[in-house]
C-alpha cells in the first residue's frame, strides 16, 4: 500500500475505534439505567421511561457502523469497508434530509407539534395514558394547559405547579391558578421548536459534512484494497 492509502487506513481505524468505544459507553448508560430502574423510578416519576432504550438503540447503531469501519480498515477487507461506507452514506442522507426538512418546513413542523400536544390534552379525560403524558409534558416544560391554566377551570393538576420549589409545593395542598405555570404547553413547544430547529438542522448538516470525508476515505481505501487484490490475484 502507498503512503496515502496507509494514512486513510489508520485514520479510519482510529476514528471508528473512538466511535465504537463511545457507542459502547452510550449502551452502558442505557443498560445501567434499566438495571437500576426499580430503585429510581419513583424519583424519575415516569418522565424518561423511553430514554434508556433510545440510548441503547443509538449506541448499538453507532457500534455496528464503527465495527465495520474499524475492522474493515485494519483487516483491509474490501467488503467490510464498502459496507461501512454504505451505512455511512445512508446516515448522511438521513441527516441532510432531516436538516433540509427542518429548514424548509419549519412552520408546518411547528404546527404539527403544537397540534399533537393539543390532541394529547383533549384525550386526557378518556385516556389515562394521555393524561400521564400531558402531566409529564407540563412538568418537564413548566407549562400548563393547551394555551394557559384557564383551560382547566378551577381544578388544576399538580403538574401545573412544577415551577414551584419543593418548599413551595410542601406549603400548598393544591395547585392554584396563582401558582401555576404561566405559559400554555402549545406555545411553549412552539417557542422551543423555534429556538432549536435551526441549531439542530445546522448540526445535522455539519456532522454530515464531516461524515462525507469519512465516507470518501472509506471508498478510497476500498478501491485501493480491490486494486491490490487484483494485482496479487
Amino acid at each position: 500500500m502507498g503512503c496515502g492509502t496507509s494514512f486513510a487506513k489508520y485514520v479510519l481505524f482510529f476514528f471508528n475505534l473512538v466511535v465504537a468505544i463511545f457507542g459502547i459507553a452510550v449502551i452502558g448508560i442505557g443498560v445501567a439505567v434499566l438495571l437500576n430502574w426499580a430503585p429510581i423510578k419513583d424519583e424519575l416519576q415516569g418522565h424518561l421511561t423511553v430514554a434508556p432504550w433510545v440510548f441503547i438503540i443509538i449506541g448499538a447503531i453507532m457500534f455496528i457502523i464503527a465495527f465495520f469501519g474499524c475492522c474493515g480498515a485494519i483487516r483491509e477487507s474490501h467488503c467490510m469497508v464498502v459496507t461501512y461506507a454504505i451505512f455511512l452514506l445512508v446516515v448522511i442522507i438521513m441527516q441532510v434530509v432531516l436538516g433540509v426538512l427542518m429548514f424548509t418546513f419549519a412552520d408546518s413542523l411547528k404546527e404539527g407539534l403544537v397540534k399533537s400536544v393539543n390532541t394529547v390534552f383533549d384525550k386526557r379525560a378518556t385516556d389515562p395514558a394521555a393524561n400521564t403524558v400531558f402531566d409529564n409534558i407540563q412538568t418537564q416544560l413548566e407549562c400548563c394547559g393547551k394555551y394557559s391554566a384557564a383551560d382547566y377551570g378551577l381544578v388544576l393538576p399538580n403538574s401545573c405547579c412544577s415551577r414551584l420549589s419543593a418548599i413551595g409545593k410542601a406549603l400548598r395542598d393544591t395547585c392554584t391558578i396563582a401558582d401555576a405555570n404561566t405559559t400554555g404547553c402549545g406555545p411553549k413547544v412552539a417557542d422551543l421548536y423555534e429556538k432549536w430547529n435551526k441549531t439542530i438542522a445546522g448540526v445535522a448538516i455539519g456532522v454530515a459534512c464531516v461524515e462525507v470525508v469519512g465516507a470518501l476515505f472509506a471508498l478510497c481505501l476500498a478501491n485501493s484494497i480491490r486494486n491490490m487484490d487484483r494485482r496479487y490475484a
